[in-house]
């Protein structure tokens, strides 16, 4: 895919950060969603699927990756009258860096990072560097009160909660 370098003055800058702070991504996927808007052939719109996706891990209960979510998990089944330009796995990739980049932030309501491993029925673990495992930030502090030593962890995760924002 080829890459692009843009210079452009402070001003214009601000005005894109400021409208891409408001959609919860970066400013360079601000600019690529507007040129994907104003020259793409693909009908894919990536403010519309990450809105899509912040709903989606809202409505989620305990721990999740994004390939639970409807949205994401669907992207391969688009239907287009044009040719895709971009495969599902690009747009898998930047929709799922646009919503890691959400969460970081904490535009994605009661939704965290979740560090470390969680065991599944199955017994096998799964772990950030296969793929990153959401969790609901109450249901996390949840279960932080029902361990014997649960003020400790308590304020353990308020310090990391405020450690990563």
């Amino acid at each position: 895919m080829p890459r692009v370098n843009l210079s452009i003055n402070q001003e214009m800058y601000d005005k894109i950060k400021h409208q891409a702070d408001i959609q919860g991504i970066s400013v360079n996927n601000m600019i690529y969603s507007q040129l994907q808007k104003q020259y793409g052939d693909d009908e894919f719109d990536y403010i519309v699927a990450l809105d899509c996706l912040k709903q989606e891990a809202s409505e989620q209960s305990g721990y999740f990756s994004l390939w639970e979510l409807p949205t994401f998990k669907e992207i391969g089944n688009m239907k287009s009258g044009h040719e895709k330009k971009e495969s599902p796995e690009q747009i898998r990739a930047r929709l799922g860096k646009m919503f890691h980049d959400s969460v970081k932030k904490g535009q994605v309501w009661d939704v965290m990072i979740h560090k470390g491993k969680i065991d599944v029925p199955q017994h096998k673990s799964k772990r950030p560097g296969r793929a990153v495992i959401y969790a609901k930030k109450s249901e996390q502090r949840e279960l932080l009160y029902n361990t014997p030593d649960g003020m400790f962890n308590i304020v353990e995760q308020h310090l990391q909660e405020a450690i990563n924002q």
